[in-house]
């Protein structure tokens, strides 16, 4: 209903149902939607939510007193209601007046004690809807409620995360500065308010809306291990873990030279397969240096044959007469030759058989386990 008053398309729906009604309502829905029913809460304050596409359904069910329904929401602003098959409109007291004054003002007091889930949905909201503001009465309990953040399931915090750091730049800019100011970042991350502002400082920096590279620019003045361990507590997936691991790696000082194609070839050959994310965050969190490595690397990116050249380039001999030149067995010490063979080969430093004979044969100290750009 708020959206549909601000012109805005595509929102989650709720929806309340008559009493005994809510399960099975929300089971067609999932049924109909190809999704699943995730039960949040217990009766009579139960919420039963319906994943459909990038959004989500909510079903409540009913007290027995619409307005007294409308109460439990979050804001003013979404306590809004259209009857069916009535036809009928209700609102919470001060709802239009809020929703034309773009201002977020709880309907009742305590609405943030009770699930301080609402404090992310807050900054979520000024993410999302240009032009809001929180109600200044809502402060108060608005940063009590933040010093109990860590207690709401993290899979809940992760969405409203997600919507939050995916939202367009500047507003969610806004949002974390709101989350700082009311002192919810440095609950969350158990740290200064100094390391939250460097974290949001970078990501205003970045340009893309992938909620995962503006997280884990958010967390990289935490330090590495202390980053990723409040990955895992978050209960993010094990791919963002994955990309973090390979992101925190990365060096944010460039070469101080122009990058080379061998630069560019060993960025690339690390980061794959999250090369996009990779170029996102060192033009957010390097130097200058790093910077013009990324443009340069993002330049590959948008030809398809020569990012697969550096990525899987063709050897030009046979496998066994590699190994063979080599002087190794199967193991991780060839594992890490071969690598820098390919990355030879990426670079175009080796062309043909006879250039690949030749650097196999060279003598040279075994590659470390990390590749040459983050030596």
């Amino acid at each position: 209903m708020r959206d549909a008053f601000l012109g805005r398309r595509g929102g989650d729906l709720d929806l309340v149902a008559p009493p005994g009604s809510a399960e099975k309502l929300a089971a067609k829905l999932a049924a109909r939607a190809g999704s699943r029913v995730v039960p949040i809460g217990a009766p009579p304050k139960r919420i039963l939510k319906v994943p459909f596409r990038s959004h989500e359904i909510d079903v409540w069910e009913e007290t027995g007193d619409p307005a007294a329904d409308l109460l439990r929401r979050d804001f003013t602003v979404n306590a809004l209601s259209f009857s069916l098959p009535e036809g009928t409109f209700a609102s919470a007291p001060g709802a239009l007046a809020d929703l034309a004054a773009r201002r977020l003002t709880p309907p009742r007091p305590g609405v943030f004690r009770e699930d301080p889930l609402r404090v992310l949905r807050a900054a979520r909201f000024l993410a999302q809807l240009p032009g809001f503001r929180v109600a200044s009465r809502a402060t108060p309990e608005l940063k009590e409620a933040a010093k109990s953040l860590r207690v709401v399931p993290a899979e809940r915090r992760l969405v409203e995360w997600d919507k939050l750091l995916g939202a367009p730049a500047a507003g969610r800019v806004r949002a974390l500065r709101f989350l700082e100011r009311i002192g919810a970042l440095q609950s969350l991350f158990q740290t200064t308010a100094p390391r939250t502002r460097r974290g949001i400082s970078l990501v205003s920096r970045l340009s893309s809306a992938d909620p995962r590279v503006a997280r884990a620019l958010l967390l990289l003045p935490l330090g590495r291990e202390r980053a990723q361990e409040i990955l895992r507590r978050w209960k993010t997936s094990r791919e963002e873990q994955r990309l973090a691991s390979r992101l925190f790696a990365l060096p944010l000082r460039g070469p101080r030279r122009a990058p080379t194609r061998r630069d560019v070839a060993a960025l690339l050959r690390f980061s794959s397969p999250f090369e996009e994310k990779t170029t996102a965050f060192l033009r957010a969190a390097g130097d200058s240096r790093a910077r013009e490595l990324a443009r340069a690397a993002q330049g590959i990116l948008g030809r398809p044959a020569a990012l697969r050249g550096i990525l899987r380039p063709t050897r030009p001999l046979p496998f066994a007469e590699i190994s063979s030149l080599l002087g190794l067995r199967e193991g991780p010490a060839l594992g890490r030759a071969l690598d820098a063979f390919d990355l030879a080969l990426a670079s175009s430093e080796i062309r043909g058989p006879r250039a690949a004979r030749a650097w196999l044969r060279r003598p040279r100290p075994l590659p470390g386990a990390r590749p040459p750009l983050l030596k």
